[in-house]
């Protein structure tokens, strides 16, 4: 009989399962906040706008002051010192703005907290958050895609002044229409534009989710078949554009990145779900036919005004007309965000442009374009090392992640909405730290994903 003093003889103790760290936990937290209090602004009360942003704020604050008095996440990092030297240099050029006399101090705080705020917790998120934190926030992704979708079917059958369908304090009349009768769905968001990047952000995990690794057994499976079919449901009632058009495009590009440099599992997988993802589309569109014709009347009225490579070169690289009156001193930090009219009282939606390209350099001058190619380097580095996790492991998934990151991160008004800021540095933060995750993994194979 072995001694039992011999650790090794005694039977192996299943490793215990890692919990998802406080970091995590508040990373998880400020993502749910961000899709559901639309929700509380539109069916409880409007007043709760401000309370909400200030509550997602403060734990965003938090979240920083953990990672640096308990992770570790100070200037010893090469990361937090560059941040460090980019946070200077914006605060330093909208100072200027402000001896210059063209901007005023409550204006460049809301400019600092657009730029600065949120692009810190997603490099904190970058750094910080674990295999299992990862885990934890896909799986809460998807849970709320499931849940989106059934609501924006709902919305979609019911009348423009339906309670879900408006403000609790709004006017039918208000409501964003794709025709006459048929509303263009917001989920829980309070305008379509969140919905739509809603969309945009979930697309990676339920692709992922068909894809690659799926619980065994039929349970698997129709889990499977229910995240794809939620996501093909929410979008084709959206009557969005760009969500109708973004959809076909990323799971072709999942497709065929699988077929490209996936093995085995992954290109059977991406084969039958192909197939299977014809025919429900084809049920799908016959079951909500009237979301079909809707958005084929969208798509023609739209043409009409505005041609498509029209509307693609506006969202990406801005509005001429706009973009030639900037000088190289911009015209004040923060001015550009939606936030700026309860201060300024302009009644407009966006005072600069509404395109993030437009917007950036129209607020900042000279250090919006160093933004934006600082921006495009770090888009080349990460998709360059989403093709290296590819090539090498078979996994295709960071590919999808840095299309959506480059698609949202240069069209979506990341400084200038205050959705698209939360929802984009989150999202920011999540294809970062897998890629710094798949790249470990990549060179330390020990390193294992939960």
């Amino acid at each position: 009989m072995l001694s039992p003093s011999l650790p090794y003889a005694k039977p192996a103790v299943p490793a215990r399962r890692a919990r998802v760290t406080v970091f995590g936990r508040i990373f998880i937290t400020v993502f749910v906040i961000a899709v559901f209090e639309g929700a509380a602004r539109k069916w409880v009360s409007d007043s709760l706008t401000m309370p909400l942003i200030l509550l997602r704020d403060l734990m965003v604050v938090y979240a920083l002051y953990h990672a640096v008095r308990y992770s570790g996440f100070t200037p010893a990092r090469r990361t937090v010192r560059m941040l460090l030297w980019w946070s200077a240099i914006v605060c330093f050029w909208g100072l200027l703005q402000l001896v210059a006399g063209i901007n005023s101090l409550p204006i460049f705080l809301i400019g600092v907290r657009f730029w600065l705020l949120y692009l810190w917790f997603a490099y904190a998120a970058a750094e910080l958050l674990e295999p299992q934190d990862l885990e934890a926030i896909y799986k809460a992704a998807l849970a709320m895609l499931l849940f989106m979708a059934p609501l924006a079917l709902v919305q979609h059958f019911q009348p423009p002044e339906s309670f879900l369908n408006r403000q609790i304090e709004g006017d039918p009349d208000t409501v964003f229409r794709v025709t006459a009768d048929v509303v263009r769905t917001t989920g829980t968001f309070s305008f379509t534009l969140g919905y739509t990047l809603f969309l945009a952000i979930v697309s990676p995990f339920a692709l992922e989710a068909v894809l690659g690794e799926q619980k065994p057994g039929l349970g698997g499976k129709l889990y499977s078949l229910a995240v794809i079919g939620s996501l093909f449901i929410a979008s084709l009632v959206s009557g969005s554009r760009s969500a109708i058009l973004l959809l076909p495009i990323v799971f072709g590009i999942a497709l065929l990145a699988s077929l490209r440099y996936g093995k085995g599992k992954r290109r059977r997988a991406a084969v039958s779900w192909g197939i299977v993802s014809i025919l429900m589309s084809v049920v799908i569109v016959l079951f909500v036919s009237s979301a079909v014709d809707a958005t084929l009347e969208r798509f023609s009225s739209a043409a009409e005004s505005e041609s498509f490579g029209d509307r693609v070169e506006s969202m990406f690289f801005g509005v001429n007309d706009v973009s030639a009156e900037q000088s190289l001193l911009g015209s004040g930090l923060g001015l550009g965000s939606n936030l700026a009219n309860y201060f300024l009282q302009t009644g407009l939606l966006f005072v600069i442009s509404e395109t993030e390209t437009g917007r950036v350099i129209g607020e900042m001058g000279l250090v919006g374009y160093l933004s934006i190619l600082l921006k495009a380097l770090i888009f080349i580095n990460g998709m360059w090392r989403a093709l290296r996790v590819a090539r090498r492991t078979g996994n295709t998934f960071l590919i999808l992640m840095w299309t959506i990151a480059i698609f949202g991160l240069t069209s979506w008004p990341v400084v200038g909405q205050l959705t698209a800021n939360a929802l984009g540095f989150v999202f920011a933060g999540i294809t970062l730290a897998a890629t710094r995750q798949a790249s470990q993994r990549l060179y330390h194979p020990g390193i294992q994903s939960p």
